[in-house]
């Protein structure tokens, strides 16, 4: 017990003077700053919101274009149609039974994959709402919104370009066909052995019994 004891506080007063020491060596400048790290611990980084470089930068990027070259769209959203609220509560009827059913549980909500649904859909009436107006205000312009009848116009790749894919395909299809006929010779092949096989059958049946039939007319006679 006495060894041990002994032992204990030789290893305390060993590891204080070690501490001392590196406090000391650091404090003196000779250790680099590393894992040891002497003082609190660095606060939390603070994000600055410096308005005057973002406006400056926002000027910089801002063009004094006409509208008809922006098309950008301030709106609400349209108003829900009949046939997408009934999906809404459809898909929020399915959510509340699987809820329902879990062991997690939780309220409609709170539901993850309900709100990504209702959020869908509050991007395409938002985005049919911009349609519509954007529409109107094109046509009050007098900007045609439909492309003309006779309209041509000049195609983004070379006549070259779409011969070959247009061999492509028909190569594509011609061999698509060809595997296609080559599978039904196979089955009309496999449906015609065994038709034949069938008949076989059958004539050998029909001679054993001819033949059978026969034999015991003789044996008849003799008797």
């Amino acid at each position: 017990m006495k060894m041990s004891e002994e032992s204990e506080m030789e290893y305390s007063d060993s590891a204080q003077d070690t501490d001392d020491e590196l406090k000391e060596a650091f404090a003196a400048g000779l250790l680099k700053p590393g894992l040891n790290v002497v003082g609190e611990a660095p606060s939390r980084k603070e994000f600055k919101n410096n308005v005057i470089a973002l406006n400056q930068k926002l000027l910089e990027l801002k063009k004094s274009l006409p509208w008809v070259e922006r098309l950008d769209m301030i709106n609400a959203p349209a108003p829900i149609a009949p046939e997408l609220a009934y999906k809404e509560e459809q898909h929020g009827k399915e959510r509340q039974k699987i809820l329902g059913q879990s062991k997690a549980g939780g309220s409609l909500e709170e539901d993850l994959i309900h709100n990504d649904f209702k959020r869908e859909m509050l991007f395409y009436r938002q985005a049919q709402s911009a349609v519509l107006e954007g529409i109107q205000r094109l046509k009050s312009m007098n900007i045609p919104t439909k492309r003309p009848g006779d309209y041509f116009a000049q195609m983004a790749k070379t006549d070259d370009h779409m011969q070959k894919i247009r061999q492509k395909l028909l190569t594509k299809q011609q061999v698509q066909e060809k595997t296609e006929k080559v599978k039904k010779l196979r089955e009309l092949k496999k449906y015609g052995k065994k038709s034949s096989n069938r008949s076989t059958t059958e004539s050998t049946e029909r001679k054993e019994a001819t033949y059978g039939g026969g034999e015991e007319v003789q044996k008849r006679e003799k008797r």
